[in-house]
């Protein structure tokens, strides 16, 4: 499936009526879901170790699971009331798997504010030492004592942390 299938509204694909079509959709969310949870997942475990930039290799394939859960999500609720009737076994399982995704997504979501809070405390350490206003080299003069032979100088770098 392409992304731009991905994009078709719930209005474009035909009722779930039948048990089968029924047990296909909950079969595919749960799919869909367990991916998307496993790339979470390996994101989190990537931005724990320091690698945030092997992250950008899972983006197409996580936003393409993305658009299809939204797809199928708005298909399930348009038809839930047939769903929920014609394949009960599912819906618990289904219920398991949105709980899984939410930790997953929460778990992830609290890695990203600590490598932002660690990003901007590494800029802030940087800015801070580089702008610090120092009179020159220090150098060694005649008698042992430590001397400067420049001016001072103005800082070098800001930290702008709005985003």
């Amino acid at each position: 499936m392409t992304l731009t299938q991905n994009t078709i509204s719930s209005g474009d694909i035909p009722r779930i009526e039948t048990a089968e079509a029924a047990k296909a959709m909950c079969a595919r969310l749960l799919e869909t879901t367990a991916e998307l949870v496993g790339l979470l997942d390996k994101e989190t475990a990537m931005l724990k170790q320091g690698k945030p930039r092997e992250i950008g290799s899972l983006h197409v394939r996580k936003s393409a699971l993305n658009a299809m859960l939204t797809r199928d999500m708005a298909v399930f609720r348009r038809d839930a009331d047939f769903i929920i009737m014609a394949a009960p076994e599912e819906i618990s399982a289904i219920k398991d798997q949105h709980n899984q995704l939410q930790k997953s997504i929460n778990s992830n979501q609290d890695a990203l504010v600590a490598m932002k809070a660690v990003s901007e405390s590494l800029l802030h350490t940087i800015a801070s030492k580089a702008s610090a206003r120092t009179s020159g080299p220090e150098t060694y003069g005649q008698n042992a004592d430590v001397s400067t032979s420049a001016p001072a100088r103005p800082a070098a770098i800001s930290v702008n942390t709005i985003l």
